[in-house]
C-alpha cells in the first residue's frame, strides 16, 4: 500500500520541481489555503506556542503570525520537493553563506564539528553548505515511516553528497566516527522528546523546555567544535545563513553550556523572524510535571 501510494504521487512531485517558481509558489499558496482554511492543520497548537513564546502580542498579531508561519510552513514543502529538478548553481544562489571559511578552519585543523540548528527559515536546503564546507558532512534525520518517500527525502537530501544518519543511530555513529575521522555532523537541535522521557529542561522562551544532549556530551567527550548556524529568509525562495561559534572545543565548556548557548541563539534569532519558525511542533508538550524520569535542570532554571 506504501509502494503505491508513492508510485501515484512521485509523478506529481516530478512535475512540481520542474516548474518555474512563481507556479510553484502559486502552489504552495493553495496548500496554504487548504491546510490553513480548511483542515485548520495544527491551528490551537501554533497560536497556544505563539501565546507562549510572546505573551504580549495580542490575538490579531497571534492570528497574523499563524497564518504566516503556516504559509512559511507550506512554501518550506513545496521548495523541498522543488528542490529534486533544481541545479546546483541555481540552489546555491538562493542558499548563501556569509562565512564558510569559519567552520573551514576547523576542518584545516583536522578537528570534528557539530553544526546545530534550529526549525527557523529553511532547514531543508541546509544541504547545500555541503558544497562548500571541507568536511564529510553526515546529516542527521528522522526517518519517515513510508520507505519510499524515506528514500526519495534521502535522495533530495544527498544531492550535494552529504551521508544521511538516522535520528536513531547518530549517538553512536558521531562517538565512532569522531574518533577516526574529521568529520562534520549536521543536526536540528531543537527537537523535543516524548512526554514523559524527557530528562533535560532549559530555559526556552521563559518556559521549563524539554531537550536533548547528545550533541553536547559527545563534543565535550571528543573534544568536537559546536557552531550554530543562523538562517535568515530574505525574500520568498532565498536565505542568508551565518555561522556562530558556540564552543572551539567541546572538551572546554561547563555542563549545559553548549546546550543553553544554542536555545539562546535559536531565540535571538525566532525573535527577529517569528513568523518563519515551525510552530506547528508542540515545543513544549513534555512538562516537569509529566515526564517520569529523574530531572536534570539547566542553570538558567536554577536561577
Amino acid at each position: 500500500m506504501q509502494a503505491l501510494a508513492f508510485y501515484l504521487i512521485y509523478p506529481i512531485l516530478w512535475v512540481i520541481s520542474r516548474l518555474p517558481f512563481p507556479i510553484v509558489y502559486l502552489i504552495s499558496d493553495f496548500f496554504y489555503f487548504i491546510t490553513y482554511y480548511v483542515i485548520g492543520y495544527r491551528k490551537e497548537v501554533i497560536r497556544n506556542n505563539i501565546k507562549t513564546a510572546f505573551p504580549e502580542k495580542d490575538d490579531k498579531e497571534i492570528t497574523r503570525l499563524a497564518k504566516k508561519s503556516t504559509q512559511h510552513f507550506c512554501d518550506i514543502f513545496i521548495e523541498m520537493i522543488k528542490s529534486m529538478g533544481m541545479s546546483k548553481e541555481s540552489m546555491k544562489k538562493r542558499f548563501t553563506c556569509s562565512n564558510p571559511e569559519m567552520v573551514n578552519a576547523f576542518a584545516k585543523a583536522k578537528q570534528p564539528i557539530i553544526i546545530m540548528f534550529g526549525h527557523q527559515a529553511s532547514y531543508e536546503w541546509t544541504m547545500v553548505l555541503d558544497d562548500v564546507l571541507d568536511y564529510k558532512v553526515y546529516a542527521v534525520y528522522k526517518p519517515l515511516k513510508n520507505k519510499k518517500f524515506n528514500d526519495l527525502i534521502v535522495n533530495i537530501r544527498k544531492k550535494f553528497n552529504s551521508e544521511m544518519v538516522a535520528m536513531k543511530k547518530a549517538t553512536a555513529l558521531m562517538s565512532k566516527s569522531v574518533e577516526n575521522e574529521a568529520a562534520l555532523f549536521a543536526l536540528i537541535a531543537d527537537q523535543s522528546p516524548k512526554a514523559g522521557r524527557a530528562q533535560y529542561f532549559t530555559n526556552f522562551f521563559n518556559k521549563p523546555s524539554a531537550v536533548f544532549k547528545g550533541a553536547e556530551r559527545i563534543a565535550i567527550e571528543h573534544g568536537t567544535a559546536v557552531v550554530f548556524l543562523k538562517v535568515k529568509k530574505v525574500k520568498r525562495g532565498y536565505y542568508e545563513t551565518e555561522f556562530v561559534t558556540i564552543s572551539k572545543n567541546g572538551s572546554d565548556t561547563k555542563d549545559w553550556e553548549i546546550t543553553d548557548k544554542f536555545f539562546q541563539l535559536l531565540e535571538e534569532q525566532i525573535v527577529k523572524q517569528p513568523e518563519y519558525y515551525l510552530w506547528s511542533h508542540k515545543r513544549w508538550k513534555s512538562t516537569l510535571e509529566n515526564t517520569k524520569r529523574a530531572v536534570e535542570l539547566s542553570p538558567l532554571i536554577q536561577q
